[in-house]
């Protein structure tokens, strides 16, 4: 039977004018673990870890799995391109590079 413990990773986000740059831990997390889905302003990260533990006893061999499952979800503050982020895991860390979408105020004129 495998266990498994969902954790939710703390984010930070920096606003850096033109681009916000989003940061978390996933510590013992593989590059291909990892999934990033983007839909309208709503950011969401998940990814998982396993490892097998086999044991003797008695004779029979015990093989478990556990995995450790991390999940965010979150509004972003601003509308991002979707098309120009990049992502990148190293030493366990996720760096997350969102171009913001420039948005055009336009006037409208209201006929009276």
């Amino acid at each position: 039977m495998g266990g498994g413990n969902v954790f939710t990773p703390a984010v930070d986000i920096k606003d850096e004018g033109n681009k916000l740059l989003v940061t978390t831990e996933l510590p013992g997390i593989n590059e291909e673990d990892i999934w990033i889905n983007l839909k309208e302003d709503m950011l969401e990260i998940s990814a998982k870890t396993g490892k097998k533990k086999e044991t003797e006893d008695e004779g029979y061999i015990c093989k478990e799995k556990e995995y450790t499952h991390f999940y965010r979800a979150f509004s972003l503050p601003t509308s991002v391109k979707e098309e120009e982020n990049t992502a990148k895991i190293e030493n366990g860390v996720l760096n997350m590079t969102l171009p913001k979408m420039k948005l055009e105020e336009t006037t409208k004129k209201i006929q009276i």
